[in-house]
């Protein structure tokens, strides 16, 4: 039998006996589920009084394992992807608790301007606790660290901060000065804010919408344009953003089918922003993609449906910042990373070395031997 600890005495890595369920019956945590800094956080912005602990000497009983139970030789081959190994880091967890203070403050800014005719927002405090996200870390680490960092519960939430940080890199790769990166951060932070006006089991659905499903689910791009517009003072291109993020360069998106110069450059980054952060975040029909299934998904599309700028430097830094990186390929073999192509539609496919020295260049190999994951 559980026992019962109140807020301020939960510590990390006690182990939940009992499911943690809100007072409106979301599942924050279920039963047998180690506490993290960034879990105590999310429970205890939920105003959960209590939880109940598994008793120490349960936990040392379960531990024990079989004599006869086999262990991992040194020689095994066992692999642990990137993202389980930097779940381990002191700078993970302070990350997760961060993240989890802005998601909860993001949640009560968006209910404000959702309730609210003339809402107020802090800008200022949100650029602050972004940029705290941001110390001491490099874009791609941040990238890595991003896609932990997916929740089904909190999707909209987590998105929007994703992106925000994601738009910020971009940015940063971009080299744009201080006050656009700011609006940049602002424009992703917002970008989907609409979405708190369609019904939620509309956007936490796992199977694919009905035609009227996804009718409703494209209104959201104006309903962020009208939430947005009711800030006083607020920067247009944040605005312009929400409601134009899902517009392409060759005018193939909605919700009025521009192209080209008429999407405005801050929407054509947080575009991006948009899609990677989709694209790296598991699905009921697939695990997350890694960065050359990504690069590679943008390649497929031609690189036409964005801005030519924007999306030749995103992969190109991206592709980049892997080279020498430790990979598995579609055919199970692992290998190296020594060569990145970088002219269009090739740097999915780099030059790898195996561990016998021979070398095999992607670009030529079969479609069907790609990079699956990075290690």
């Amino acid at each position: 039998m559980g026992i019962k600890y109140k807020i301020n005495e939960l510590r990390p890595d006690m182990i939940l006996d009992k499911d943690v369920v809100t007072f409106q019956g979301q599942t924050l945590a279920k039963a047998g589920e180690k506490l993290t800094r960034g879990l105590i956080a999310r429970i205890s912005f939920y105003s959960i009084n209590d939880v109940e602990i598994r008793p120490e000497e349960e936990i040392k009983e379960e531990r024990k394992e079989p004599v006869e139970k086999a262990r991992p030789r040194s020689s095994d081959n066992i692999t642990i992807p990137y993202s389980q190994r930097i779940k381990g880091t002191s700078v993970y967890q302070t990350f997760q608790m961060d993240y989890s203070r802005n998601l909860s403050m993001m949640r009560g800014i968006f209910y404000r301007i959702k309730s609210q005719e003339t809402p107020e927002v802090n800008f200022r405090s949100i650029l602050t606790e972004i940029a705290a996200l941001f110390s001491e870390k490099t874009v791609l680490d941040l990238f890595d660290i991003l896609q932990t960092m997916h929740s089904l519960d909190d999707a909209i939430y987590v998105h929007n901060l994703n992106v925000a940080l994601i738009s910020r890199g971009i940015g940063r790769w971009m080299k744009l000065e201080p006050d656009t990166l700011n609006i940049l951060t602002l424009a992703g932070y917002f970008h989907d804010i609409g979405k708190v006006m369609i019904p939620s089991e509309i956007i936490n659905k796992n199977g694919k919408l009905t035609d009227e499903e996804f009718a409703l689910m494209k209104t959201h791009p104006d309903c962020g344009r009208k939430l947005l517009s009711k800030i006083e003072g607020i920067d247009p291109r944040i605005v312009a953003a929400a409601y134009r993020h899902h517009e392409r360069n060759d005018g193939s998106g909605y919700p009025e089918g521009i192209s080209g110069d008429d999407i405005d450059p801050v929407s054509a980054v947080v575009a991006i922003a948009d899609v990677y952060d989709a694209m790296t975040t598991a699905r009921a029909y697939r695990a997350p993609l890694c960065a050359f299934q990504v690069i590679a998904s943008f390649e497929d599309d031609g690189l036409q449906k964005y801005s030519p700028k924007v999306v030749m430097t995103f992969l190109q830094r991206l592709a980049g910042a892997y080279q020498n990186a430790r990979v598995i390929l579609s055919d199970g073999r692992r290998c190296r990373v020594v060569y990145i192509h970088h002219h269009q539609n090739c740097m999915s496919r780099p030059i790898v070395q195996f561990d016998d020295d021979s070398i095999t260049d992607l670009m030529t190999a079969p479609k069907d031997l790609f990079i699956k994951t990075i290690i």
